[in-house]
């Protein structure tokens, strides 16, 4: 639809309609809504069920009606006592008379004239003289649209604009939609005798002002698919132009230098790991290009594949890269990889942000001169003077952190690199084909013996004291924790929200004095926070009171209580993520969520953690609660959120968009399906920030 805004009028501002000056644009304006095109995917959240009229003497006592009525008798106000009146007014049809009745509304008779026939919806009461309509609502009779069953689209508003406001903007808009005549959409057409879908216009005047239920199902849908299409099309194009797919080179694999690498590891891999590294190994030696995702939940051993693919690739010769997202968590990997190493000749390196120009240049010299074997870093890495000698494996960490363009541009270092892709945020699996659609998908779907399940507890605020005598006590023995909060300051406008810098000044100087504490949040400079990071890490903080910076790169095996202020401000895959940073080593460890929250669909949330350790059955049960305009993570991926379509509920019509969506890119049927692809590619760079040109 964007693409034919221009032509079609739909770019003009909202104030090109009749009655919409400065003062409704502005407000319009704090709603997202600036144009036509705005208004017309402003999407109604629910419908008002306005019933065809009938006449008033099938009226009844507590029934909801809908009636023609002319006013038969001037308004009448009595008040009742001090600050309190009732004004009313006789109407008729032909089979009857009823009272209308209006509470503090005086006004309310003025507009309405003899002879002059109303519409009147409200409920009706039985009343000293007969039937009433108490509190109706109120306004002119049109054959054309009261004389039948109406849905009327009830939309979000701000403070000044009604109901009455939006529907009169979204009309208007929906009137200068293009209805195919005379330059028919091909694809639009294609899709309507395809799929059976309504065309594209009338889904849009069907989601707005259905005929009935089932026309504005039939109109969701078309719009959900079309949704799914320009996202997946775009997704498509990137990945077809960005190495996915394409020959590879083999890689041989020693299988006698990765057993003796396997058999230095001071553990056995699970059954799980086996299969996965299998899997990798197999497409490493494969003749073309390995592009696989490795999902995984906190602690199941992703990293030792990562190792092990590294090691295959370094020891035949070729260069290998690891792209974290944070500078904590690629130091973390360097040393966790040197250890690995150790004695094998592998040469290893780091690139971040916080090292001196002169070193950067040393690595980046050894590199080019194919010195280095495994660079390790975070953005660096895809810096344009970052070139490898011959590059042969791309690995990327906590994928979700990156966009689809950043990991093709660290790809293209080399000649059609063999590509991994790391995941310990667990994605439902309705979305792994949306974010993930290029990637062969394995899963390690069991934790390495030993590890001792994490307690988890939902208690109210009024534990907040007992929890952290609890936490100091814990502190004296030796042990450390996580205070993770919403916030990084306090806020007026959220007085109930707990931030970092109260929460630490507040148990600094309280229940934890004496304890040593440390600050962390993403408002610090990076030296700042890796100095506390450090510190904590080599347990010269014991307290940890935090934003979720934490959630990723953070392994400290004796920190055994994650804390979590005002848990119901979280999603509950962000919450499993914050308590995966505890239960790293041999001892019982513990996740305490506070909220007072007394929502039900918010306690359900909390049920399903402290019930669930299955990462993924926590991220289904988050888009099924949430939904998928406020999945956490989907932003991060560089995937625009979804208005219309759900990938729970519509998980159907998104893998027949896929499947729509491969067939335009790879096999376009002519002009217009090329011109869809570029429209939906340029959409996506204006919505997630993407870079690419099609």
């Amino acid at each position: 639809m964007k693409e034919q805004a221009g032509k079609n009028g739909l770019s003009d501002s909202i104030q090109t309609i009749r009655g919409i000056g400065p003062k409704k644009a502005d407000l319009c304006r704090k709603l997202g809504i600036e144009t036509l095109l705005d208004a017309v995917g402003y999407v109604p959240g629910e419908y008002e069920l306005r019933r065809a009229v009938q006449p008033v003497s099938s009226v009844s006592d507590g029934k909801d009606v809908s009636l023609c009525l002319e006013f038969i008798s001037p308004p009448r106000v009595n008040r009742i006592r001090k600050g309190f009146s009732m004004t009313s007014m006789k109407g008729r049809d032909s089979t009857g008379t009823v009272e209308c009745i209006w509470f503090n509304q005086p006004y309310r008779g003025r507009n309405c004239k003899h002879n002059h026939h109303y519409f009147v919806m409200g409920k009706a009461a039985k009343g000293p003289s007969g039937m009433q309509i108490q509190n109706p609502f109120v306004e002119n009779y049109e054959e054309k649209h009261h004389s039948r069953e109406q849905y009327l689209p009830l939309y979000r508003l701000t403070d000044g604009l009604t109901q009455k406001d939006l529907r009169h903007i979204v009309s208007e808009a929906l009137k200068r939609l293009p209805d195919g005549q005379g330059d028919p959409d091909r694809v639009d057409v294609r899709l309507s005798e395809k799929y059976g879908f309504p065309g594209r216009a009338e889904a849009w005047r069907s989601i707005h002002f259905p005929e009935s239920r089932d026309r504005q199902e039939k109109a969701r849908q078309r719009l959900a698919f079309e949704e799914f299409l320009s996202l997946l099309t775009a997704l498509a194009f990137i990945r077809k132009h960005t190495g996915s797919n394409k020959g590879g080179i083999p890689i041989p694999v020693s299988q006698g230098k990765l057993n003796a690498f396997l058999n230095r590891l001071p553990f056995r891999l699970t059954d799980s790991q086996t299969r996965v590294l299998h899997e990798v190994l197999k497409d490493l030696s494969g003749g073309n290009s390995m592009n696989r995702l490795i999902q995984g939940d906190v602690g199941s051993g992703k990293t030792v594949i990562a190792a092990a693919a590294l090691f295959v690739v370094a020891s035949a010769g070729y260069q290998g890269a690891l792209m974290a997202p944070t500078e904590i968590l690629a130091r973390q990997h360097l040393a966790t990889l040197n250890r690995m190493m150790e004695g094998s000749g592998i040469r290893l390196e780091c690139l971040t942000g916080s090292r001196t120009e002169s070193q950067k240049k040393q690595v980046k010299k050894a590199l080019a001169d194919g010195e280095i074997d495994i660079l390790i870093g975070t953005h660096s890495l895809i810096r344009e003077d970052v070139a490898f000698r011959n590059l042969g494996l791309v690995i990327t960490d906590e994928q979700h952190r990156f966009g689809v363009r950043q990991r093709a541009m660290l790809q293209e270092k080399g000649t059609v690199p063999h590509v991994l892709v790391l995941s310990a945020t667990p994605i439902p699996r309705t979305l792994v084909h949306v974010l993930y659609g290029d990637l062969d998908l394995s899963v390690i779907d069991s934790l390495p013996p030993g590890r001792i399940p994490i307690r988890t507890y939902c208690v109210p605020m009024f534990y907040r004291e007992r929890i952290y005598r609890f936490v100091r006590k814990y502190a004296k023995d030796g042990c450390q924790s996580y205070v993770v909060c919403p916030l990084v300051e306090e806020s007026k406008a959220k007085p109930d929200i707990h931030s970092v810098e109260e929460v630490y000044e507040e148990l600094s100087h309280g229940l934890l004095s004496g304890i040593r504490m440390g600050l962390l949040h993403g408002r610090m400079k990076p030296q700042d926070k890796n100095q506390v990071m450090e510190d904590f890490a080599a347990g010269r903080v014991q307290v940890l009171v935090s934003t979720t910076v934490i959630e990723v790169g953070v392994d400290v095996p004796n920190a055994r209580i994650m804390v979590i202020e005002n848990a119901d401000h979280f999603g509950l895959a962000q919450l499993h993520q914050l308590r995966g940073r505890v239960g790293r080593g041999n001892q019982p460890s513990f996740c305490i969520l506070i909220s007072d929250q007394k929502e039900e669909r918010a306690i359900a949330r909390m049920r399903t953690l402290v019930h669930s350790t299955d990462g993924f059955e926590i991220a289904e049960k988050d888009l099924e609660l949430r939904g998928p305009g406020d999945l956490y993570g989907l932003r991060q991926h560089g995937i625009p959120d979804f208005r219309i379509a759900d990938p729970l509920k519509d998980s159907a019509l998104l893998q027949l968009a896929g499947k729509e969506a491969d067939r335009m890119v790879h096999h376009p049927e002519g002009s217009w399906d090329r011109a869809y692809v570029k429209a939906s590619v340029d959409q996506f760079m204006r919505e997630s920030g993407e870079i690419v040109s099609a």
